[in-house]
């Protein structure tokens, strides 16, 4: 009775297969264990071993062409028995336009040996008693001169062979690959590659866990943001060279100042020279913000929360710092009230200390713009024609081009830059 070779399943989302290869032309005899076709998927390929011992009598999907899992690709049976060439199985099988239907028969066994290539050197005695014993000199490795198989290489695998259980070659490579004891898996036929995959340990499946509150709301707003909001990224590089003298001044003043308040600072005052940007977009309209509510992201253990100061362009470098102060600890305690983590109209998001060096951050809906702020790095730029060192800053602008045209991002952002590169100018 004739076995069906089908398309296997060889992942859970497997939906269908390629026949990359085939090791048997129609009309070859094929035994049970033995690689029979090599299926590929877009993230693995597997060598597939017969069913059943038979002839090929019949393959339905040639190399090259698509088949969906359970679809017949081939028929093993009795040499001379009757294929059903219109069954249901078979017609699913999908093939490339321009290949064959299905291979044309052997040239015979003297053909096949000659297209494997390759010559075994073995001595006569070695190459009689091999046969005589139905052994595969190619799969001996020689000891004598060069490599030479000599007659006691052949003994040495025979006695081997004898000794260990009889399993098919791919079932031999997953064991040998996968350290799997074949004489452990106590099978008295023949050992397949199913044997051996279904001995190796259990691994414990993968927990899914749903997401619950903040980490829940992040996911729904960012996904949201980035389905519905055509973002536009666009970089700068900053010279930090006056910031962070000023930085270093106002310490040596007994005023502590971090990167990121004069950062919200700066762009607070280039968001009053550039509104537009400060807008938002809701249900198709645009929205005009007044204030200038500036959020800064704060990372939680178990998320992100941005937490927003308001009239950020009306307070003081003193008072920023002060105010971003306690609202991140608020952030971090979970005392933070409605109003101080809602309004926001614009994002700065620092990973300049993870040592970040550029990042493209997802905008707040429904705010139009976020800055990704990154690390504040010594590195070679050329100044008045000269190579000099420079503390360097990546600062990245994600925006909402429904709202903000790229012009209009390229002034803001130049704007930024300008104010942190000679920050005396928001004195003016």
């Amino acid at each position: 009775m004739a076995t069906n070779f089908a398309m296997p399943q060889l992942g859970l989302t497997m939906t269908e297969g390629t026949v990359s290869k085939w090791f048997k032309q129609v009309g070859e005899k094929v035994a049970a264990g033995e690689v029979l076709a090599e299926i590929s998927t877009d993230k693995i390929t597997n060598q597939i071993e017969a069913p059943a011992d038979g002839v090929l009598l019949a393959v339905f999907v040639p190399e090259g062409g698509v088949a969906p899992v359970k679809a017949v690709l081939a028929v093993i049976g009795a040499s001379g028995e009757k294929v059903d060439l219109a069954a249901p199985e078979v017609a699913a099988a999908a093939a490339p336009a321009s290949a064959a239907p299905a291979q044309a028969p052997a040239a015979g066994p003297a053909v096949a040996a000659a297209e494997a290539g390759g010559r075994v050197i073995a001595s006569p005695l070695a190459k009689k008693l091999a046969k005589e014993k139905g052994l595969d000199l190619a799969l001996i490795t020689g000891t004598g001169p060069n490599g030479r198989i000599v007659e006691q290489d052949i003994l040495d695998y025979a006695a081997r062979q004898a000794a260990a259980p009889k399993a098919s070659p791919l079932a031999a490579k997953i064991a040998a690959e996968r350290g799997v004891s074949l004489a452990a898996i106590g099978k008295d036929s023949r050992i397949m590659a199913a044997d051996v995959l279904a001995a190796l340990p259990a691994q414990a499946p993968a927990a899914a866990v749903p997401l619950t509150g903040m980490r829940k709301i992040i996911s729904d707003r960012m996904s949201r943001s980035w389905q519905t909001t055509p973002h536009v990224h666009h970089t700068v590089e900053v010279d930090m060279s006056a910031a962070l003298s000023l930085k270093d001044k106002l310490a040596g003043m007994g005023t502590k100042l971090s990167l990121t308040e004069l950062i919200v600072k700066c762009t607070a005052q280039a968001l009053t020279e550039y509104p537009m940007v400060n807008n938002a977009f809701v249900d198709g309209a645009l929205v005009i913000n007044q204030a200038i509510n500036i959020g800064v992201a704060v990372a939680l253990e178990n998320g992100l929360i941005v937490p927003v100061v308001r009239d950020a362009d009306k307070k003081t470098l003193g008072q920023l710092r002060t105010e971003i102060a306690d609202l991140a600890a608020k952030a971090r305690e979970g005392r933070l009230l409605p109003d101080e983590y809602s309004g926001g109209t614009f994002t700065v998001s620092n990973l300049g200390m993870y040592g970040v060096d550029h990042f493209t951050p997802i905008i707040n809906p429904p705010e139009s713009g976020i800055f990704g702020v990154c690390r504040t790095v010594e590195r070679p730029v050329v100044v008045a024609g000269a190579i000099v060192i420079r503390p360097m800053m990546n600062l990245c602008l994600g925006y909402n081009h429904r709202v903000v045209d790229g012009a209009l991002a390229g002034k803001f952002t130049a704007r930024v830059r300008e104010l942190l590169e000679q920050p005396l100018l928001l004195l003016v």
